[in-house]
C-alpha cells in the first residue's frame, strides 16, 4: 500500500472532507479522526432517515479510521492536537474558514506548528468572496448552486433533489488528487502545502460542459417543452413492454445505426428515407422518436437487452437498487468490495474510485466507536497513562468502551 506510513489528520465533519482521507486509508495511511467528546454529526445523519439498520453512512466514510474523541478548544485537548498535528504528513478539514480561524485551525496556524504538513481544505463555496464562510453542504452548494439542479429536471418539472452525497464523493476525490500532487512536490522540494477545493468548484466542472455553453450564450433551458426528448432520439430513453427504462446512447451513429437497426428487428424503419443517414435523421429527430418508442414497447427489457448486447450498442438498463448491489460487473471490479469481519452486520462496502495496478488496498476495517482509540493514540503521542487517565477524567478527553 503506497501511503503506508503516511499520518494523516481528519479534522472535519460530514463528508467532502473525511472521505478524502477515507481513500488514503485505503491505501494504507495512518488515518486519526478527531472527534469533538460527542462524537461527529456526521453520525447522527442517518436517523433522519432510519433507525432500523445499521449506520451505514459512518461506515462507509469513515472505515479503516482511529477516533480521537478530545475538547480541543480546552488548554489540554489544544496540547495534544498540536502534538498530532506536529507529528503527520496531512491535516484534512472541511469546516468553515471562520470557524477554522476561531479554533486556531487556518493553514498557517496548522503550518506554523508543522511547516512540511500538507494541508487538504474543502469548503462550500471557495475560499474568497461573499459565501466564503456561508453554511453549505453539496446539495446546496454543488447540486442547486452549480446550476445541476435546474438542468437535469424534464421540461416543466419540479427540480430533484440530489442523493446524499451525490457531491461530497466527487469532491473528496478532487481534494484526494490534490494532497498526492502536493506530496509529490514535497518529495522534490521539501516544501508543505495549502491545497484547497469546493463544493461549488466540483459541481461547476460536473456542470461545465453546459456552463461553458452559457458562456457564449447557448442556454435553452428557458425554452424547453416536453417535445425536448425528441430532439436526439438516440440519445435518451424509451420505456419497454415491461416499464423498464433503456437509456439510449448512441453518439457515433455512423458507426452503430446498422446494427442498431438488426437489434430492433424493423426493416421499414431502416429503409425510411427519412432516417437514411445522420442528418435527415436529425431534421426527423421527432418522426424518429416516436417510431423508436412504438418499437421499444413491443419487447420487455431483456429481450431488447439481450439484442442490443449481440450488436454491440451503446446502451444502458436504468437499474434498480437491488440490481446495483448485484451487479457481476461491480463486484469483479471491486467497486463493491469485502470488508473485514465485523459489528457492520454487512459483507461488503462501496470502494473509493482508485486503483493502482500491482499497489494493494486495505482491507476495509469497521468504522470506529466515539473515541475508541483515544487512549492509543494518545500514548502513541508520548502520553503517559496517568495522563491520559487524568484527560478522560476531567472531560478533556474520552475513551470508548469498545464491549458495550
Amino acid at each position: 500500500m503506497f501511503l503506508e506510513g503516511v499520518r494523516v489528520v481528519d479534522i472535519g465533519s460530514y463528508v467532502a472532507g473525511p472521505a478524502a482521507a477515507t481513500i488514503m486509508s485505503d491505501f494504507g495511511a495512518d488515518v486519526v479522526k478527531v472527534e469533538p467528546l460527542d462524537g461527529d454529526p456526521y453520525r447522527r445523519l442517518l436517523g433522519i432517515l432510519t433507525t432500523e439498520y445499521p449506520n451505514f453512512f459512518w461506515d462507509l466514510d469513515s472505515r479503516n479510521k482511529k477516533s480521537l474523541a478530545i475538547d480541543v478548544t480546552s488548554e489540554d485537548g489544544r496540547n495534544a492536537l498540536e502534538k498530532l498535528i506536529g507529528e503527520a504528513d496531512i491535516v484534512v478539514t472541511n469546516y468553515r474558514p471562520d470557524l477554522l480561524a476561531r479554533l486556531r485551525l487556518t493553514y498557517d496556524d496548522v503550518e506554523a506548528i508543522n511547516p512540511k504538513i500538507i494541508y487538504g481544505q474543502v469548503n462550500s463555496f471557495g475560499l474568497e468572496g461573499p459565501d466564503a464562510d456561508r453554511t453549505g453542504f453539496d446539495a446546496t452548494a454543488y447540486w442547486a448552486r452549480s446550476g445541476l439542479m435546474d438542468y437535469v429536471r424534464g421540461a416543466g418539472a419540479e427540480p430533484a433533489v440530489s442523493a446524499p452525497g451525490l457531491g461530497d464523493h466527487p469532491t473528496s476525490v478532487s481534494l484526494f488528487g490534490g494532497i498526492m500532487g502536493a506530496l509529490y512536490r514535497r518529495e522534490k522540494t521539501g516544501q508543505g502545502a495549502h491545497v484547497h477545493t469546493s463544493l461549488l468548484a466540483n459541481g461547476a466542472w460536473g456542470h461545465s460542459m453546459i456552463i461553458q455553453g452559457a458562456l457564449v450564450g447557448f442556454d435553452t433551458t428557458q425554452m424547453r417543452t416536453p417535445e425536448d426528448v425528441k430532439m436526439i432520439p438516440l440519445a435518451t430513453t424509451y420505456r419497454t413492454a415491461d416499464d423498464r427504462v433503456l437509456l439510449m446512447c448512441i453518439l457515433n451513429p455512423d458507426k452503430e445505426w446498422a446494427g442498431f437497426m438488426r437489434a430492433l428487428d424493423a426493416p421499414d424503419l431502416a429503409s425510411d428515407p427519412r432516417f437514411a443517414d445522420t442528418p435527415t435523421r436529425m431534421m426527423n429527430g421527432a418522426a424518429l422518436y416516436d417510431a423508436l418508442e412504438a418499437t421499444f414497447r413491443t419487447r420487455t427489457a431483456a429481450e431488447w437487452c439481450e439484442r442490443l448486447d449481440a450488436e454491440k450498442i451503446t446502451y444502458q438498463l436504468t437499474q434498480t437498487l437491488s440490481e446495483v448491489v448485484n451487479d457481476e460487473q461491480m463486484h469483479a471490479n471491486d467497486i463493491l468490495t469485502p470488508m473485514s469481519e465485523g459489528k457492520q452486520l454487512y459483507a461488503h462496502v462501496v470502494n473509493s474510485p482508485l486503483w493502482i495496478a500491482d499497489d494493494e488496498k486495505r482491507l476495509p476495517v469497521a468504522a470506529p466507536e466515539i473515541g475508541q482509540h483515544t487512549t492509543e493514540v494518545l500514548k502513541d503521542l508520548g502520553f503517559e497513562s496517568a495522563a491520559i487517565e487524568r484527560l478522560v477524567a476531567t472531560g478533556v478527553a474520552k475513551q470508548a468502551d469498545i464491549d458495550d
